[in-house]
């Protein structure tokens, strides 16, 4: 039979599992969601004992080692199970996995594939932006031939708008601005009357829609990353979040404002899968050439559109975009 203990931390690592399997299934905001829950639980257990936790340096790495050594009368920890790294602003964190109570869940979620959050960098996350005023993150790999866990706190340049979504009394809040959820027949609906009102301006209007929605994420991605590859992954994970598709950079040459884009699984694909929107076959998917367009604009620094060479409307699986700067485009 299973002593107290053992029942407790089966029910605490069935808890994290359970929440990990769950949040990897919401459309908005799952990684974000699981990641404030178990910061939020070192948040909690700053609360109840920080008095405990005795600060004798700034350094990342000392604000960690408080922190354990705080909890270290709670037997929640093992002394020599864990060594601290100060790497800049961040601390590299070594563990032994036989020694953490959250093993079974760890390694239950690694099986898996669920999205995962160690609870144990939770709460060292918890007491460096207690300490410092800093926003952090986590992010950990295990190694299973050695037992030993290799993790990083890291401040937080740019977290995702739409990872942030709540309802704010009777409205829905993404990223704190008012926002609608719109679904395929509604989206379908407008290019259905545009087309039959205008069809000439169906394209520019996508395409405009596309490039002024996002400017300002564009921007806000630019300020925080300057390796232009990585400002557009900002992006691309905006996009997909909102069920746009999944991109992918083929090439970039940022010199010559040139890039080969793909998007895999596209909305504007979908809406109009087996609808005669069209007279005669061809390439769909301008809301989005527009918001690539902006996001290759704004991080590269000058005008570049994007056209839509291969369509997965017409055939294939994925849709590919080639990206030019404006005056070379304008020029052939």
């Amino acid at each position: 039979m299973m002593n107290s203990e053992d029942v407790y931390l089966k029910i605490i690592n069935s808890i994290y599992l359970t929440l990990s399997r769950a949040t990897g299934t919401m459309p908005f905001g799952g990684r974000h969601y699981l990641e404030e829950i178990t910061r939020g639980v070192g948040e909690q257990i700053l609360k109840d004992y920080g008095e405990e936790c005795k600060l004798e340096s700034t350094r990342p790495s000392d604000i960690c080692k408080a922190y354990f050594n705080a909890l270290g009368y709670l037997v929640f920890l093992e002394e020599g199970a864990f060594q601290l790294e100060d790497e800049g602003n961040s601390v590299l964190v070594t563990m032994s996995q036989e020694h953490c109570i959250y093993q079974s869940y760890c390694r239950r979620a690694q099986e898996e594939g669920l999205l995962f959050y160690c609870p144990r960098l939770g709460a060292l996350q918890s007491a460096l932006k207690n300490a410092l005023g800093l926003e952090y993150s986590t992010a950990v790999e295990f190694e299973p031939a050695s037992g030993v866990c290799h993790g990083k706190v890291f401040p937080v340049k740019r977290r995702l708008r739409t990872e942030m979504m709540h309802f704010v009394d009777d409205t829905l809040d993404i990223a704190g601005e008012r926002a609608v959820l719109f679904t395929k027949d509604v989206y379908l609906s407008f290019l259905v009357a545009v087309n039959e009102y205008a069809p000439f301006i169906l394209q520019k209007v996508l395409f405009d829609t596309g490039y002024r929605s996002f400017l300002n994420i564009a921007r806000e991605a630019a300020d925080c990353y300057k390796i232009p590859e990585d400002s557009l992954q900002v992006c691309f994970e905006e996009m997909k979040n909102c069920g746009i598709g999944r991109i992918e950079l083929v090439s970039l040459d940022a010199s010559a404002g040139h890039a080969v884009l793909r998007c895999y699984q596209s909305f504007e694909v979908a809406v109009v899968e087996g609808m005669e929107l069209y007279r005669t076959p061809r390439v769909t998917c301008d809301l989005l050439r527009g918001q690539l367009s902006a996001c290759l604009t704004v991080i590269l620094g000058y005008p570049i559109i994007c056209e839509e060479m291969q369509c997965a409307a017409l055939s294939g699986e994925y849709c590919e975009f080639h990206a030019y700067p404006e005056e070379e485009n304008e020029g052939e």
